[in-house]
């Protein structure tokens, strides 16, 4: 009963880690007004390493459009955007944005 129990609470310790790791860790405004003007090296401490990467160079500088998923709610409400766009230009955050529908790499 003993091994049953340790067993019981390891595997709900893995359950817990694995729905934090998933779920949104922001609300949509708290979410603006943390990570609007932040470096780059901020947004991975907090954010970890995003999804996917598109990086483009013009007269302006380097730009790096990050893709997060699953990681603002929308809202006050408990819906979820399934993608959060973090644009860095020259290792600050310019813009930020969420969408639900498909992102496509170009």
């Amino acid at each position: 009963m003993k091994i049953f129990s340790v067993l019981l609470f390891c595997l709900s310790l893995s359950a817990s880690a694995f729905a934090q790791q998933t779920s949104a860790n922001y609300e949509e405004l708290q979410f603006l007004k943390t990570f609007a003007g932040q470096t780059a090296e901020f947004v991975k401490t907090e954010l970890g390493e995003p999804a996917s990467v598109v990086k483009r160079e013009n007269e302006g500088g380097k730009v790096e459009f990050w893709v997060y998923e699953n990681k603002v709610r929308q809202g006050t409400s408990d819906k979820v955007y399934r993608y959060t766009q973090i644009g860095i230009a020259n290792g600050v955050v310019e813009t930020l944005g969420h969408t639900n529908r498909n992102i496509n790499n170009p």
